[in-house]
């Protein structure tokens, strides 16, 4: 197998995924050739081989084998603005050694599971010998792992590796060299047309692939793949039948997850009972104990949302403003002071004031391992990830040492003294633009419960003060004026009335679409989806509103 490999000697770089600037907007080629994610690997596999065999316990082995055995990379998370946060996985274009390792002992291990015995490898060919039956096969295999149909050359190249035999061996052979293949990995898009430069419409074969690997996360299914054979998907009506269908799929509703995990940045929540047994976290919890499995409880029950929302033909506002618990399990469930849902009926609604919606959900306000809030982590997620504001790099050479924090300090106080000070790089970006949306939420504290006030405690956990809280701001967001506000349904509406969550939502969905940043080309297409989202469409439609435009059916050809 050869495949590109790139160590990452300086970076998971993202240069080479700048869009086309020319005259074709929205349209372009990438430097370097997409490839396919760790999760659409998973899933391509696991959906290729149900066409092979019947075999109930084979996807948990499948992912055991990727992820474990194999030990092949979580993708980057690329975000074209600033290496220091979050961004999505599908932008990382690189391929490291321990990519192309993986793949090889991934190749090797699930030939060798599928073909596992005489009987399973003789249901594979189709109960049948002889070089036609061979053939056969490889077309068929070879036409659902690859997204495409063989040609004759591909066919004998797959054809030698059995050397001329139908048994056991021979099959595991070119099972494992299918898998190796760079035509399994990597996503392939030519177009149909010729020029240099041109844009030209993708092939029926190429947008099946782009179509279910961006909806769904893995290989066109039967029925997509029919329509690229018979080229009936290049027509409008047939095309839209096919989006309709593959949104109403359980499949749409896991790649919707896995965007509004990604833009949310909900990963960066740490694990939330690191602490347990330090003194000092232990009381401040009290009777609380975090488990090993509540942070991603936590980020389960902001996905739970988003399905919740999108299978109610909710809007994106109400991602942001839903006031429901969607905490399955007794540890969020009991921070929320709601019952446990079921996962069925109508969620329980939330009973404190403060608890108004996405901002102020367990996954997005707490700091995990902590008994003190992180005031500077929550205003950056909110303008940052949620709101897209720019913020200036930190000042890494600057020194707080003069900063007093003498005294029974708040953590607002605290944070203020040493990034406020008079005088430092800090203070521009820190009073006015980052601080406020952290003070704002004060009043929950480092596990995402509301509370009162704050208790100071020492490194014992004895209690040094009962402090009142200090929640009021003027804060700010682009194009439009500063707000004083001092609640989180006070923030929450100024969000709204920004319009910066649709913005936001609608250049970080476009990236996560095309695999790549987004350049001034391509402002039409978010600009487009910024208004649809704005106007209050649902989150399915949001969700295929991309797919449906010329932009996405086109590629540029290399100059």
């Amino acid at each position: 197998m050869s495949l590109p490999v790139d160590p990452h000697a300086q970076g998971p770089g993202v240069t080479a995924l700048a869009a086309d600037s020319g005259t074709n907007p929205g349209c372009f080629t990438a430097v370097l050739p997409r490839r396919l994610t760790r999760t659409q690997f998973i899933n391509a596999l696991t959906d290729w081989s149900a066409t092979l065999v019947t075999d109930a316990g084979l996807p948990a082995r499948i992912r055991t084998l990727v992820i474990d055995t194999a030990q092949f990379p979580q993708d980057a998370s690329i975000n074209p603005e600033t290496t220091r946060h979050q961004g999505y996985w599908r932008l990382d274009p690189t391929v490291t050694t321990r990519q192309v390792g993986g793949i090889n002992t991934v190749a090797q291990a699930l030939a060798a599971d599928l073909a596992s015995s005489d009987t399973r490898a003789a249901s594979i060919l189709g109960n049948c010998s002889g070089d036609a039956c061979l053939t056969a096969f490889i077309r068929k295999a070879g036409r659902t792992l690859f997204r495409q149909p063989l040609t004759d050359a591909e066919v004998a190249v797959y054809r030698k590796v059995a050397n001329g035999a139908t048994d056991r061996a021979a099959l595991v052979k070119v099972l494992a060299t299918m898998i190796a293949s760079p035509q399994t990995y990597f996503i392939v898009e030519r177009g149909n047309g010729s020029g240099s430069g041109a844009c030209v419409p993708l092939s029926a074969h190429e947008l099946a692939a782009r179509l279910s690997l961006h909806l769904w996360d893995t290989l066109p299914d039967a029925t997509l793949a029919a329509r690229a054979d018979d080229g009936t998907l290049m027509q409008p009506a047939v095309y839209q039948a096919q989006v309709t269908r593959l949104m109403g799929d359980a499949r749409a509703d896991l790649a919707l997850r896995s965007f509004f995990r990604q833009w949310f940045r909900l990963d960066d929540l740490v694990a939330m009972n690191g602490k347990v047994g330090n003194a000092r976290f232990d009381k401040f919890a009290g009777d609380y104990k975090p488990l090993a499995t509540t942070r991603d409880a936590a980020i389960d029950e902001v996905l739970d949302m988003v399905s919740y929302v999108a299978s109610n033909n909710g809007s994106l506002q109400q991602v942001l403003t839903d006031r429901h618990s969607f905490a399955r399990t007794a540890d969020i469930a009991s921070l929320y002071k709601t019952p446990v849902w079921n996962g069925s009926n109508t969620p329980p609604v939330f009973t404190e004031a403060d608890r108004v919606g996405l901002l102020t959900r367990i996954a997005v306000v707490a700091n995990g391992s902590s008994d003190t809030t992180l005031p500077i982590s929550r205003g950056a997620k909110v303008l940052s990830a949620l709101t897209c504001q720019a913020l200036p790099p930190p000042a890494m050479n600057q020194t707080n040492a003069g900063a007093d924090l003498s005294g029974v300090l708040t953590t607002r106080e605290r944070t203020t003294r040493v990034t406020e000070m008079e005088g430092t790089a800090c203070v521009a970006c820190h009073k006015t633009v980052l601080n406020p949306w952290g003070f704002v939420h004060e009043r929950f504290d480092a596990l995402g419960r509301v509370r009162a006030s704050e208790v100071v405690r020492n490194d014992a956990g004895d209690v040094l003060g009962d402090k009142p809280l200090d929640t009021a701001v003027v804060a700010k967001l682009d194009g439009i004026a500063s707000r004083a506000i001092s609640t989180p349904a006070q923030a929450q509406q100024y969000v709204l009335d920004s319009g910066a969550f649709e913005a936001c939502f609608a250049r970080n969905y476009f990236r996560y679409a095309f695999g790549r940043a987004d350049g001034a080309a391509d402002a039409p297409v978010v600009e487009e989806v910024r208004q649809q989202a704005a106007n209050g469409a649902n989150l399915r439609s949001l969700f295929a509103s991309i797919v449906t435009r010329d932009e996405f059916k086109t590629i540029q050809r290399p100059q």
